[in-house]
């Protein structure tokens, strides 16, 4: 069970997404605690999801949400941490 749950709500992101998980990543190792990343894709129609299940792939840490819709930030972030499973 992870520590701290980081949830990452995303919205047509492709450009950015390898970045800011490299950048959470570095940070996250800093802090010598579990954790894991939960992106939640709010309907995105640019790849993102694509290139986010690339990076689940080769990191167990990082979990995803996939929202059919665009339902805007706050339902992001609600699923996200209705996912979470840190403390």
């Amino acid at each position: 069970m992870p520590q701290v749950s980081v949830v990452v709500p995303i919205f047509n992101e492709f450009e950015n997404v390898d970045l800011m998980y490299q950048q959470l990543v570095m940070a996250m190792k800093n802090q010598n605690r579990s954790y894991e990343i939960l992106f939640v894709d709010d309907g995105s129609k640019d790849g993102t999801w694509k290139c986010l299940q690339e990076i689940a792939k080769i990191d167990k840490r990082i979990k995803l949400v996939l929202l059919n819709r665009n339902y805007g930030q706050t339902a992001a972030l609600m699923a996200g941490i209705q996912n979470a499973r840190g403390d």
